[in-house]
């Protein structure tokens, strides 16, 4: 029953980084695919290639750790007499993505309630931004997002699903920042992402080739937000040290929505190693404190603290090889009434969570391998919450996560809360639904990605995945006396299941400014016995696939 809880802390927030040329002109976040937005600004366009999962910036641009002074052969130019160190300039990035998938059809529960799950979506992202020298507004804005059609209904699987219904507009972003040579200053609402993006995700970019999955939230925060370089003068290595301070009101993430009363407040620290791009690591500490203004009894009350060590690290750099490396460990301690039951009013949280992804290039040829892991709460009626839930825009496969467990999950919530079947609705029901979050799992992902052409890349592998606790239903366990019972009525084992997932993908650009990014995935899940029936066997394998276009200037 306290499966909700897991991602509750959350949001955390913050990123570094810089421009690619090491200059220190703020640029607008990846409104879309990452190859299919170009910003249209002086020397500023390109296409990022998959990055073994790097720990995303503060999102604050400070050029280069070792851009300490212009290269003799590109001289500084200097200023004329008289021209202002007020330079106005504005930039503008925009994108459309449309996307239609389609799930075979699986049972929701013991009753073998279904749906069908075949998403129509749409989004129109545009991201504008002024500068008048180190002064800034930017804003990010998304309209008609969302699936049109063909996602279950909420009385069958609850709100908390993993593709959200559409909505007529969207504000993501709109902050003022100031910047100087070291470090910079922002307030307002902006986007929280950090490391791999397992608990702080911002949402912005949908999986490059040799990756599955879309995008379809993104962690938003009222925040003021301080990134420097305390040691920048020092020169060398010592400018490579970034801090940051940031003060958070959750607008949106995991487990927490302001429009909700949710008011979830954070403070964080957080200190990175940043040589460049391609290496950097750092660790953030952040406190969480959450409350709801519509309860005065106590209830959805959570303090948390979390430590999340992330990184990226290349290690081998030539003209036909390749190797990068990505990390992300993350520790949580505290307390919580979120799901608080007849045996503890007050619950202890421990949890644990990992990921890490590599890449390795030969040639035209790119071998990934993927793992993680997400710790598991066995007794979901005792005083403790040890289920850890990554954030639901992190991405491992296309179907087990996405579709199976986030369907079956947001079903065993509105059955949870039934007062027919339950008499009162448990606290916490709301949020059993993982709405596509991996938790309690541990997992394999090995691919391979072939570039036939620079435009063309054709990828897939097996994902293998684990139950670091009993796959259980709150509803079923609790009838059927304790003893774990999962969403379809059966025993389960420890097996979630082997998928196996294919994708292609084609880029265009007809023009330099436009970029146009055609993807289709595909894949086959086929359930291990977690997925075990009453009547013995397992449940049917489940197919997924998706065609997405994304055109981006």
């Amino acid at each position: 029953m306290r499966l909700m809880i897991l991602g509750l802390m959350l949001g955390a927030a913050v990123s570094l980084g810089q421009t690619a040329d090491g200059g220190f002109t703020p640029r607008a976040d990846n409104p879309g695919d990452a190859d299919a937005t170009l910003i249209r600004d002086l020397g500023d366009a390109g296409v990022d290639e998959a990055d073994a999962g790097a720990p995303a910036p503060f999102q604050v641009d400070l050029p280069p750790a070792q851009a300490a002074a212009p290269k003799p052969e590109q001289p500084a130019e200097k200023k004329k007499d008289g021209e202002s160190a007020w330079e106005l300039s504005a930039r503008l990035a925009a994108s459309v993505r449309v996307s239609y998938g389609g799930a075979t059809m699986f049972p929701f529960d013991a009753e073998r309630n279904t749906s069908v799950v075949a998403p129509l979506e749409t989004r129109v992202r545009v991201s504008p931004e002024i500068h008048l020298g180190g002064v800034g507004l930017v804003a990010e804005a998304d309209a008609a997002t969302g699936a049109i059609l063909g996602i279950p209904s909420n009385a069958l699987v609850g709100d908390r699903q993993p593709v959200p219904a559409i909505r007529a507009l969207e504000l993501r972003k709109i902050y003022l920042e100031y910047k100087w040579a070291s470090g910079a200053f922002r307030v307002g609402q902006q986007t929280s992402q950090w490391g791999l993006g397992l608990l702080a995700n911002d949402g912005s970019k949908d999986a490059e080739a040799g990756d599955f999955g879309q995008q379809h939230f993104g962690n938003l925060t009222y925040r003021a937000l301080l990134v420097a370089r305390p040691l920048f003068g020092r020169g060398g290595a010592f400018r490579a040290f970034e801090t940051a301070l940031a003060a958070d009101l959750i607008v949106r993430d995991n487990f927490g929505e302001f429009a909700k009363g949710d008011r979830a407040f954070q403070g964080v620290l957080a200190v990175r190693f940043n040589k460049d791009a391609e290496n950097n690591f750092g660790v953030y500490a952040v406190y969480r404190n959450q409350r709801n203004v519509n309860v005065t009894d106590g209830g959805k009350a959570t303090d948390v603290v979390v430590i999340d060590f992330a990184g990226r690290w290349q290690f081998i750099k030539r003209r036909n090889r390749e190797f990068k490396l990505g990390w992300e460990f993350v520790g949580l301690t505290g307390t919580t009434t979120q799901a608080r039951n007849e045996n503890a009013a007050l619950l202890k949280i421990g949890q644990f969570g990992m990921a890490i992804k590599s890449q390795y290039r030969v040639g035209r040829t790119t071998i990934y391998i993927d793992g993680g892991l997400a710790s598991g709460d066995q007794n979901t009626a005792d005083d403790r919450v040890e289920n850890f839930r990554f954030d639901r825009d992190y991405k491992v496969g296309l179907i087990l996560f996405d579709q199976v467990m986030a369907y079956q999950s947001g079903r065993s919530g509105v059955r949870a809360s039934d007062p027919a079947l339950t008499g009162i609705a448990p606290e916490g029901a709301d949020l059993i639904g993982t709405a596509g979050s991996l938790t309690g799992a541990w997992y394999l992902f090995p691919r391979i990605k072939i570039s036939m052409s620079d435009w063309l890349d054709a990828y897939g592998g097996p994902l293998f995945a684990f139950s670091t606790a009993k796959l259980a239903d709150p509803f079923n366990s609790r009838i059927g006396g304790g003893t774990a019972i999962n969403p379809l009525g059966g025993t389960p084992g420890m097996y979630l299941g082997t998928e196996v997932d294919l994708g292609i993908q084609a880029r265009i650009k007809p023009i330099p400014e436009l970029t146009i990014t055609g993807t289709a995935e595909g894949g086959l899940f086929l359930p291990g016995d977690a997925y075990t029936l009453p009547s013995g066997g397992v449940m049917a394998p489940v197919g997924f696939g998706r065609l997405r276009l994304s055109v981006g200037i």
